[in-house]
C-alpha cells in the first residue's frame, strides 16, 4: 500500500511501480508536496498498468546514455564496436543534443545531420570553403576537423537510433521519436584496386619503409584478403604451419574464420622473425601500419590508394581468376553476399577479353557451322 511517512525530519514515499517494484524516495520536508508528488507517481503508474500509458522520463539525454544506456550495452557488444560506440557518443552525440532524453524530434536530428555536413571555413587563405578535412584547394591550408560523409554521419545516427530504442524499451520513452527517419544516401563503394604494374612498384616502396614488417604485411593483405586488424591480431599459434592455413578467432563479424596460405603469403609469414609475445606484425597500433603505408604509397607514385585496398585488389583478382562469388563470399568473412559484390571489381583488360571471346552474329561463325555440316 502506498504511504507517505516521517523519517529523521524528512518525508519519504513508499509505493509500488507498475513493474510491482516496492519503492521508497526521500521528498523533503513538506507533507503536502510529498503526498502531491505520491499521487503523482501513482497516476502514472495506473495510467501504464490500465491504458498501457508511459510517461515520458524527464532525465537528460546525457545522463540517459552515460548511466542506464552505456552500461547495459559496452557489455553486450565487442570491443571495438564498443570503442567506436563510445567515441560517436562522447565526441558528438552528448555534446549536440544536451537537452532531455524526449526532446530528441526529427528536427533535432536533422538540425544534427546538417551540423555534421556543414562545410567549414579553411583558416589559412581568404576564407574560401573547403569540404571540412580536405587541404584547401588554394592554400593546402590544414582543416579544422575530419571528413564528415554521409556514411559517417550514418553510423553516429545507428548509435542514436539504438539509444532510443533501448529508452523505449525500458519504459523512459512511450514511443519511438525517430520514427520514419531515412538514412543518408550513401555513395557506391570505392572501386580501387591495383593493376598489374603497379603491384610490383608498390612491393618496391614497401620494401624501403623504415618498418622491416610493412612489405609482409602487404604481401599477406594482397594475398589473403585479410583486415587490417585481422592480419595485426595474428601470432604464431594462429598459423598451422605444416597445412598451411591460419584461423582467425576475432572478426568483424564475429564469428571465427579459416584463410588458406597460397606460397606468396606462406614464405612472407615464415620469414618474419619469432618475437617472445608471439606477435607477428608487432606495429604499436593500427595507426602505425597506416601511416607507413601511405608512405609507401607515395614513395610508388600509385594515386588515390588506401591500406583497406589491398583488400579490394584482392577480391577482384580472385574474381577475374574464375572464384565463384559463393566461394569468394567466403574468403572474405562475409556474411552477406551482397558485400562481396561490392568488392568485385573486374579490371577494363578482363571485360574486353571477355567480350572478346564472343562473335555473336558474325558471318565466320555459320560458316563454320556449315563446313561442319557438309564434313558430318
Amino acid at each position: 500500500m502506498a504511504r507517505v511517512f516521517r523519517r529523521d525530519g524528512a518525508f519519504w514515499i513508499d509505493f509500488s511501480d507498475a513493474d510491482g517494484v516496492r519503492r521508497r524516495r526521500r521528498i523533503g520536508p513538506s507533507k503536502r508536496v510529498a503526498r502531491e508528488v505520491l499521487d503523482g507517481l501513482l497516476g502514472s503508474v495506473a495510467r501504464r498498468q490500465y491504458l498501457g500509458i508511459i510517461d515520458d522520463s524527464a532525465t537528460d539525454f546525457a545522463d540517459f546514455a552515460e548511466k542506464i544506456w552505456w552500461p547495459k550495452v559496452s557489455a553486450t557488444i565487442a570491443p571495438r564496436t564498443a570503442e567506436r560506440w563510445r567515441g560517436i557518443l562522447d565526441n558528438h552525440l552528448r555534446p549536440h543534443f544536451t537537452g532531455l532524453l524526449r526532446s530528441i524530434t526529427l528536427e533535432a536530428v536533422e538540425s544534427y545531420v546538417a551540423s555534421r555536413l556543414k562545410p567549414v571555413i579553411c583558416p589559412d587563405c581568404e576564407g574560401k570553403k573547403k569540404i571540412a578535412g580536405i587541404a584547401c584547394s588554394e592554400c593546402e591550408g590544414a582543416g579544422e576537423r575530419a571528413v564528415t560523409t554521409p556514411s559517417t554521419v550514418n553510423r553516429e545516427l545507428a548509435v542514436l537510433r539504438h539509444i532510443l530504442k533501448r529508452a523505449v524499451a525500458w519504459h523512459h520513452l512511450h514511443r519511438y521519436l525517430l520514427q520514419g527517419w531515412r538514412p543518408l544516401k550513401e555513395p557506391s563503394g570505392r572501386c580501387r584496386f591495383l593493376s598489374l604494374d603497379e603491384i610490383p612498384r608498390l612491393i618496391v616502396a614497401c620494401g624501403e619503409s623504415r618498418s622491416s614488417y610493412l612489405k609482409p604485411f602487404v604481401l599477406v593483405a594482397l594475398n589473403t584478403g585479410m583486415r587490417r586488424g585481422e592480419i595485426l591480431s595474428l601470432t604464431r599459434r594462429s598459423i598451422d604451419w605444416t597445412n598451411r592455413f591460419l584461423t582467425l578467432t576475432k572478426t568483424k563479424n564475429g564469428e571465427s574464420r579459416t584463410v588458406y596460405l597460397n606460397d606468396t603469403a606462406f614464405e612472407a609469414l615464415r620469414a618474419l622473425p619469432a618475437r617472445i609475445d608471439g606477435r607477428l606484425f608487432p606495429f604499436k597500433d593500427d595507426h602505425c601500419v597506416s601511416r607507413a603505408f601511405r608512405r609507401a604509397v607515395e614513395r610508388a607514385g600509385i594515386p588515390d590508394f588506401r591500406l583497406h585496398d589491398l583488400r579490394h585488389s584482392f577480391a577482384s583478382y580472385a574474381a577475374m581468376a574464375g572464384t565463384p562469388q559463393r566461394g569468394l563470399q567466403g574468403l572474405l568473412g562475409h556474411k552477406d553476399g551482397r558485400m562481396t559484390g561490392r568488392y568485385t571489381h573486374l579490371s577494363d583488360a578482363f571485360m574486353k577479353a571477355a567480350v572478346g571471346k564472343l562473335a555473336l552474329g558474325a558471318e565466320k561463325a555459320p560458316q563454320a557451322d556449315a563446313s561442319a555440316a557438309r564434313s558430318s
